[in-house]
């Protein structure tokens, strides 16, 4: 039997893959390193963990209290301080967090600055940045109106055998597996010669 043709059963999600993921340096733009110490329970996700950034090409640090991926931000106040609109559409995604954001109300046309919520993105159908520093990840290629992205190798080789597999099996873990989140454009049969292809690309990286 093709030792590809069935799913690796045993539990598996992202923090299985997070301790070594592959960053592009901010600096030099070169394959750099993330390592973490993610503590003892991981399940759904790891929620404390102590990060640090190596570069072997160029050395420089980076400072580890920042955050340099995207966030989202979106007004702390629902409706519009003037007139009592709802305000839709007022989300949006900024490099730096900022406290405050410029909405411009539908109803009544005026602008008011607002305090912000936000939240950090870790990937999207643009781009996909490490969950501890939001740095670029060294293992993504646009696939079609997606990002495919991988935090290693040994992640990368994890895709490659679900996407090959002739024969998809359930795993254990249920929702909280990797398999379970996988986005639909991965799991889909028609895309797997193409998303194979894709992986081949990021294995010569």
């Amino acid at each position: 039997m093709d030792n590809n043709s069935r799913t690796d059963k045993s539990f598996k999600n992202l923090a299985s893959f997070a301790d070594e993921i592959a960053v592009e340096c901010p600096h030099c733009k070169k394959r750099a390193i993330v390592f973490a110490d993610q503590g003892d329970y991981t399940v759904p996700y790891s929620t404390r963990f102590r990060a640090r950034f190596r570069c072997n090409n160029c050395y420089k640090p980076i400072d580890e209290k920042l955050w340099y991926g995207p966030i989202f931000i979106r007004p702390v106040n629902a409706n519009c301080g003037y007139c009592g609109t709802r305000l839709i559409r007022s989300k949006k995604m900024v490099d730096k967090l900022q406290s405050k954001i410029e909405v411009k109300c539908t109803g009544c046309e005026q602008e008011k600055k607002y305090d912000v919520h936000y939240s950090l993105t870790y990937a999207n159908n643009r781009q996909a940045t490490d969950p501890y520093f939001g740095l670029q990840l060294w293992l993504q290629i646009p696939f079609d109106n997606n990002i495919l992205w991988a935090y290693n190798f040994a992640h990368l080789d994890y895709l490659k055998t679900y996407v090959g597999a002739k024969l998809r099996e359930a795993v254990s873990g249920g929702k909280y597996s990797l398999a379970w989140k996988l986005p639909n454009f991965i799991k889909t049969a028609k895309n797997r010669e193409a998303i194979l292809k894709a992986i081949g690309r990021l294995e010569v990286k």
